[in-house]
């Protein structure tokens, strides 16, 4: 076998590893890079395959950095099946048809901002994605599928997000079985929505991401001692309790969080407004799959059949909706998009709470580097917001340990669990710090050295 490493290597943007397995070309995810989607010079519009050649695409997990580019695949050519588990089918069909969206508009205010430019096309347009989704092949966890001849995909639970999953191919190589297996994005264990990773035993040539390979994160139950304290507070002072999150997988979460601390503590319920037009359309799918979610959450749910969306929680879809928040006191809650607050609707909210000290911002999702949520994070005394600069007096509090990434303590756990005897091992989807600081606890595990991979880098194995 052999496989190509075309994204996320020594970064955490742009997963597509081209395995090409006998006579067959299998690509996993074909994710967006972090980059500018309408740049024309953007490593989003370069393929470095044919993807004519391709026999099957096999998605990890919804989220853009693994799927942003499908579409694009589509319009270069690609007419083969693209497999999913159900979910995460349905979420990619409503992420990517809301990408094409953006684009779009992006390219429009491009014209307006600079007219005189001629503006680059979209990645892709809604046309493409409605194309790519009639592609979409939709394999539940636990249910070997032929994807090529002599080649079976077996989907497993990761625990990250909704419909998340770890990648095992099965095949023979000279008569005897062989097995590889791409992680995903691997879930944290013991996080009371989803259950934890699925175990893999027996497994040849490993690739696994490295996000958090540097750090432990704090455990569920002092999390929600945190949240617990942030609350009170709001409650004490009048003061509003905005978090910025990702429209998958963080925002659920979140919720599900609050409901779960006024459900179980003394706590006063109060109000949970979710502002995310994309979000809400997410949080629906999300109450389409409750077999997806770990007996503690689905008794709470059987509680309350609106759970993600009760007499405490509002979700706020028009720009009037939103724009009211603003001018509502507290206290109350306000999730927001996007998780790093360089776009969208967070960028409004924190403006209006981010100068009274008895607000607070509360970090739970992972900030890249120079982001407005890492300049939060580490408490800079100014941040701009849009055109203007405001004072950082609301309380800033990171609970990074709600991440839907494993941390290193997890990832050790699980490489155990595999019962080792590995041949080959392969650290993407992290920053170079953690990526390399996760090289010697996989080692363990592993006959031969562990490769951190460069872009476009080949490895026979």
């Amino acid at each position: 076998m052999r496989i190509t490493f075309h994204g996320a290597t020594r970064q955490v943007t742009g997963s597509a590893h081209l395995l090409e397995i006998g006579d067959s070309r299998i690509l996993l995810d074909c994710g967006l890079f972090d980059s500018d989607r309408i740049d024309p010079a953007s490593q989003n519009r370069r393929l470095e395959f044919d993807p004519h050649t391709l026999d099957a695409v096999v998605v990890s997990h919804a989220h853009n950095d693994h799927i942003g580019r499908l579409p694009f695949l589509v319009k270069q050519g690609y007419k083969g099946d693209i497999y999913a588990t159900p979910a995460t089918a349905d979420i990619t069909s409503i992420m990517l048809r809301d990408s094409a969206r953006i684009q779009r508009e992006d390219v429009r205010l491009a014209h307006v901002r600079h007219p005189n430019i001629e503006a680059p096309d979209p990645l892709f347009e809604l046309f493409d994605v409605e194309w790519m989704v009639e592609r979409l092949v939709r394999v539940p966890y636990e249910q070997p599928r032929e994807i090529a001849p002599g080649v079976f995909l077996t989907y497993r639970d990761a625990g990250h997000v909704l419909g998340s999953a770890i990648v095992q191919i099965d095949y023979e190589e000279e008569g005897r079985p062989r097995r590889f297996v791409f992680t995903g994005d691997l879930g944290r264990r013991n996080t009371g929505l989803l259950p934890d990773p699925a175990i893999v035993k027996d497994v040849d040539v490993l690739v696994c991401e490295s996000t958090y390979g540097d750090k432990e994160l704090e455990p569920y139950e002092k999390l929600m001692k945190q949240l617990h304290a942030i609350v009170a507070r709001a409650i004490r002072l009048g003061g509003k309790i905005v978090i910025p999150a990702f429209s998958l997988g963080r925002t659920q979460r979140m919720v599900y969080c609050l409901q779960e601390l006024f459900a179980t503590t003394k706590l006063r319920p109060i109000p949970i407004y979710v502002d995310s037009p994309l979000a809400t359309r997410l949080t629906e799918i999300h109450r389409d799959h409750p077999d997806a979610y770990t007996p503690e959450a689905r008794a709470l749910m059987d509680r309350d059949p609106l759970y993600f969306g009760s007499k405490h929680v509002e979700y706020c879809m028009s720009f009037e909706d939103s724009r009211r928040l603003n001018y509502q006191r507290g206290p109350m809650v306000v999730i927001s998009s996007s998780g790093m607050c360089e776009a969208g609707r967070i960028r409004h909210h924190l403006r209006h709470v981010v100068s009274d000290p008895d607000n607070a911002i509360v970090i739970v999702s992972y900030q890249a580097e120079d982001t407005l949520g890492r300049k939060i994070s580490e408490g800079v005394e100014r941040i701009q917001i849009l055109d203007n600069w405001y004072d950082l007096n609301a309380a800033v509090y990171v609970l990074d340990g709600f991440s839907g990434h494993a941390d290193r303590a997890d990832l050790a756990w699980w490489f155990e669990q595999t019962g080792g005897g590995i041949e080959h091992g392969f650290l993407v989807h992290g920053e170079p710090g953690p990526m390399d600081a996760l090289v010697p606890v996989l080692q363990r595990f592993v006959k031969n050295p562990v490769r951190t991979p460069d872009l476009h880098e080949s490895f026979e194995v």
